[in-house]
């Protein structure tokens, strides 16, 4: 379970980048690929919202597993029909974000679990060694995602700085990712 500041803070954050997509897709301000990337955040706030103060809350796992994979598919697509770097870069982006979210859904139970080095020391419980090590692997591959998301809010806060046009858009990226990041860090054990 998360800190409650953290919490409010992860809440906030979530909230907000949906409801200016929610916003974003109401007044008509996306179309095309635009009005998928809003979709995408209108249903991925919920979901983190979810995470953040339910993480236990296994009702709709496999529900949100299908529709964040097949996100993930729908922008990998998108990326053949791209001429710019811009582009197929935020694409790459969208579809790398949905991907953490299928990481962060299957790999929460297994981070959530009785502390590795407490189980190393029980004796005669090979289970439990083996469920540390599944635990370093996941926590390892979490890491791994952690970075990953914190370059892509990189690449949208430069956006924010090079595109005046957009700036409130990339910025709501940037926060997605920073959210994303800072939700499975506070979630994954230290190796």
């Amino acid at each position: 379970m998360l800190a409650h500041g953290w919490q409010v803070a992860l809440t906030g954050l979530f909230s907000a980048t949906t409801a200016y997509c929610f916003w974003r897709l109401a007044t008509a301000r996306s179309q095309g690929i635009e009005a998928v990337v809003d979709v995408n955040h209108i249903l991925m706030g919920p979901a983190m919202l979810l995470m953040v103060w339910w993480p236990s809350a296994t009702g709709a796992k496999w529900v949100q597993l299908a529709v964040f994979a097949g996100m993930a598919v729908v922008f990998a697509r998108h990326l053949t029909g791209l001429v710019t770097v811009t582009g197929r870069t935020g694409a790459l982006l969208h579809a790398g974000m949905n991907l953490g979210m299928v990481w962060m859904l299957l790999a929460m139970p297994t981070l959530m679990t009785a502390d590795p080095a407490m189980a190393m020391d029980m004796p005669g419980h090979q289970h439990f060694s083996e469920l540390a090590g599944t635990r370093i692997w996941a926590a390892m591959g979490s890491w791994v995602a952690v970075g990953l998301m914190i370059l892509a809010a990189a690449w949208w806060i430069s956006r924010v700085l090079r595109a005046p046009g957009h700036r409130v858009l990339c910025a709501c990226h940037a926060l997605a990712f920073c959210g994303m990041a800072a939700m499975l860090g506070l979630m994954t054990p230290a190796l």
